[in-house]
């Protein structure tokens, strides 16, 4: 089977290689010879540090975590792979049936498919969807991803929708929506609570506040009015250009590009992997700014701790492409939620220092994110003031009673967290 795998550009799609895959054999990618060439010739970068531009074919074991970690995990995944009658590890089986709308700026169609099932199309949300989405999340986020053609990267259970340019979430009625079809762009990733767990998207949205008051560059997330219990989060791979178009963005997560599958996104118990050493060396490595974007993912560490976000794993950080494919940034911070609140493991995806459990982490190990990270002292300690500024002031404005609330929960639940961040900064 082959899989062409095309980006988006300003002007339109352009091929930029194809995978080639018997199930259960062989799988390679190759770039088009006259897009490498090109590309090499403009100075772009290719689609993941894993996979720089080459005349070369990639073998499966290089290219199975970059590819494989455009798809959905969890049970979401484990839903769709009986549903097609593949294995849960047969990914390029699975991103041929889902690669219309992934995350990033590429699209993958196979060979042998109907030109009508790729048609760019949007069709309206309707009131049976969201019904369905509030009684059982993973079965719609299922259906969703199967019926579109969407494969959202992750565990949770989400869909993509698309909102005309001009429209705030906060004010748009749930006829404004529209699913998209085929290749068509999405702007907005929507997560749906579970009826009874609505608070789930009160907490994101108020970590969301308290990340912004900080200084820290976030996802917008939204509260839509009409779904109880549901947010948007304005994805930041997608940008208006002229003439009302929604042009795709490229990016890949830490994972992706540290050549490391998903199931390595949290390290594994009792291996001394050195996460956040490996994870900033590669900022060094890639980004336009490295020294900035090695002090902000320093920053975003310490905020994780902080605010409970015990979920902050390395496909929940990642490196976002301009639009010329020439320069990478550490991309905004997103999926942020208090996990403490929720009754979930309070242990850090990775090491912090000697400790990983939350409520073990001290001041020596908040200086240990300096030494890991090799980042200036100076620096971090600033970014350790702002964070404290930023829980004792946030910029509540504009939220709602229930969001204030949820943010006084927040607030409260870290206040441990935020004394050993004082401690360290001798207060």
């Amino acid at each position: 089977m082959k899989l062409a795998v095309y980006r988006d550009k300003e002007d339109g799609k352009e091929l930029v290689g194809c995978i080639v895959f018997e199930r259960g054999a062989y799988s390679r990618f190759e770039y088009d010879a006259s897009y490498a060439t090109k590309a090499r010739e403009k100075g772009e970068i290719g689609i993941s540090e894993r996979l720089p531009l080459s005349d070369k074919p990639y073998e499966d074991i290089e290219i199975a975590p970059f590819f494989q970690g455009l798809l959905p995990e969890g049970e979401v995944l484990a839903n769709l792979a009986s549903a097609y009658q593949v294995a849960r590890n047969d990914y390029l089986t699975l991103l041929e049936k889902l690669g219309c709308e992934s995350i990033g700026a590429l699209t993958f169609i196979a060979e042998t498919a109907d030109a009508s099932d790729y048609a760019p199309d949007y069709q309206p949300v309707t009131e049976h969807a969201i019904s369905e989405a509030s009684e059982d999340p993973i079965r719609f986020a299922t259906t969703v991803a199967s019926e579109t053609r969407l494969s959202l990267a992750g565990a949770q259970s989400k869909v993509a929708w698309y909102l005309p340019e001009g429209l705030n979430p906060n004010e748009a009625e749930t006829d404004d929506w529209l699913v998209p079809k085929g290749t068509a762009p999405s702007t907005h990733i929507v997560k749906i609570s579970r009826s009874g767990e609505e608070e789930l998207a009160l907490n994101e949205l108020a970590c969301s506040i308290l990340s912004t008051s900080c200084g820290i560059e976030t996802a917008e997330v939204s509260l839509l009015p009409d779904i109880p219990g549901a947010i948007a989060v304005r994805r930041y791979d997608r940008e208006w250009i002229e003439e009302g178009r929604l042009l795709r963005l490229h990016q890949e997560d830490i994972c992706q590009a540290l050549g490391l599958p998903p199931i390595y996104k949290y390290q594994p118990e009792g291996v001394d992997a050195a996460y956040i050493m490996h994870a900033s060396d590669l900022l060094r490595d890639t980004v336009e700014q490295p020294v900035e974007d090695a002090i902000e993912f320093a920053k975003r560490l310490a905020f994780n701790y902080a605010v409970g976000n015990a979920d902050a794993h390395l496909k929940n950080s990642s490196l976002l492409y301009d639009r010329e494919w020439k320069k990478r940034r550490l991309a905004p911070m997103y999926d942020v939620t208090c996990i403490p609140l929720s009754g979930y493991s309070t242990q850090m995806p990775f090491d912090f220092g000697a400790h990983r459990a939350m409520d073990d982490i001290d001041e020596r190990d908040i200086m240990s994110i300096v030494l890991d990270a090799d980042v200036s002292l100076a620096a971090f300690d600033h970014a350790i003031e702002s964070i404290i500024k930023g829980f004792e002031t946030p910029a509540v404005e504009g939220a709602d009673e229930d969001t204030q609330r949820m943010l006084a929960r927040i607030i409260e639940n870290s206040a441990p967290r935020i004394q050993v961040l004082k401690r360290y900064a001798g207060r």
